[in-house]
């Protein structure tokens, strides 16, 4: 719990830790299903009318997929937070997953893919990306899930998938705003003090990537105008040492017209219709992505000389006062802002309870950033950001075809998680 008197606003979420990395093979996409699966309906509720109790009171209500986890939220009046929390109680307890709902459901996540990425230009970029980079880590697929496994998924299986993670065992109760500590803590235990724990340990076998030992490169066909790349390169779990370095390399390279590669590729040599980079940091080690469309008259191999040019003066270390001094207040800026509501607070605290495994880093995950060095910043770009680390897949404008795929072989796992 966080309390926040500035407006007579409380946010509920529930986060459940379950993501599309604890799907396997054959059940991609369970996890997004249960976002929207989890609003069909109750033994007391009918469906639509979780919903409509948020809407009545005042309030609106949503969830989201990731990798890691399933965030349910719901943003209400103060004095309508016991209904919130015992709408939570009630589909943790009593959801009924009926085969109306499950066809329904299946029929509008593929939708969402559909539209979301395989009719979106440049939508689907990212999936051959994470399925080179990775060749054993629950990262290869999307959190948006594969219709094939979809479409093949019985009742049965998603029930079992249900009853294995979708339980108090695997779920946090985040609460945000104004309200009073104690009477919240008592209304929390009414609603959710009888559940039943899970009767078996959560799965927490995640396979362990090993490391890449040189560059991949993927040319591929998509139905695109302009030529385009993304390169991704292998980086620890967030929360690590690292990790704090690493956020702030990405915003020195791309947050604002003055980063590195915005300036130098899109305004300075126009190279660039577009580039963006993120350091992709997650419960289990992801990808430093970077991304780029070329402009006319550019071919990608010059696009990608630049952008490593640019990486190899990130690694010299010499960002100056002014460089580093933007980079640590855009990421105080975007803390700061992610924080102004209950919501913001919410997820803050609810990703650092679940992923990072620390709520009391709520209060001093900032004190870390501001306290990264240029030469921590050059050490990581010098040990991540390097060509064997490196996955890279070439988009060309044309059909939906893989021109050509350079990989090495997966070297032995190096154990469990």
């Amino acid at each position: 719990m966080v309390q926040d008197r500035t407006a007579p606003l409380v946010e509920v979420q529930v986060w459940y830790h379950v993501g599309s990395k604890d799907e396997r093979p054959g059940m991609y996409g369970f996890a997004h299903l249960f976002e929207h699966l989890m609003f069909d309906g109750t033994r007391n509720l009918a469906r639509g009318e979780f919903s409509n109790f948020i809407v009545r009171s005042g309030g609106e209500d949503n969830a989201y997929t990731t990798t890691d986890a399933t965030v349910f939220w719901e943003s209400i009046p103060a004095n309508q937070l016991p209904v919130a929390l015992w709408l939570e109680a009630d589909r943790m307890r009593d959801l009924r997953i009926t085969p109306g709902a499950f066809e329904k459901e299946r029929d509008v996540v593929e939708e969402e893919r559909r539209r979301r990425f395989e009719n979106q230009p440049y939508g689907d970029i990212l999936a051959p990306l994470y399925a080179h980079a990775f060749t054993v880590s629950p990262y290869r697929h999307m959190p948006i899930g594969s219709e094939t496994d979809l479409d093949r998924a019985s009742l049965e299986d998603v029930r079992r998938f249900h009853a294995e993670y979708y339980s108090p065992s695997n779920a946090t109760v985040v609460i945000a705003g104004d309200f009073d500590e104690g009477q919240a803590a008592a209304w929390v235990r009414q609603d959710f003090g009888g559940l039943e724990p899970s009767p078996s340990p959560i799965p927490r076998d995640y396979p362990v990537e090993p490391e890449q030992t040189a560059e991949r490169r993927v040319k591929l066909k998509q139905s695109v105008a302009l030529p385009a790349f993304v390169e991704g390169y292998h980086i620890p779990a967030d929360g690590t040492p690292d990790a704090y370095p690493l956020e702030l390399a990405a915003e020195i390279l791309s947050d604002g017209n003055s980063s590195w590669l915005e300036h130098d590729l899109v305004y300075q040599k126009q190279m660039a219709l577009l580039v963006q980079c993120s350091a992709d940091l997650s419960e289990l080690p992801n990808l430093f992505v970077i991304t780029a469309i070329a402009n006319p008259g550019y071919t990608l191999e010059d696009l990608e000389a630049e952008t490593h040019a640019i990486l190899a003066r990130l690694k010299e270390g010499n960002l100056g006062p002014v460089a580093l001094g933007r980079a640590k207040n855009e990421a105080l800026r975007d803390y700061l802002m992610s924080r102004q509501s209950p919501h913001g607070e919410a997820e803050t605290l609810g990703y650092d309870t679940v992923i990072l495994k620390d709520p009391a880093l709520y209060n001093t995950e900032t004190d870390r950033l501001l306290r990264v060095t240029p030469a921590e910043i050059a050490g990581v770009a010098r040990k991540y950001l390097t060509a064997a680390n490196r996955t890279l897949v070439e988009v060309y404008p044309g059909g939906q075809t893989i021109l050509t795929q350079t990989r090495t072989k997966p070297g032995p796992g190096k154990g469990i998680n």
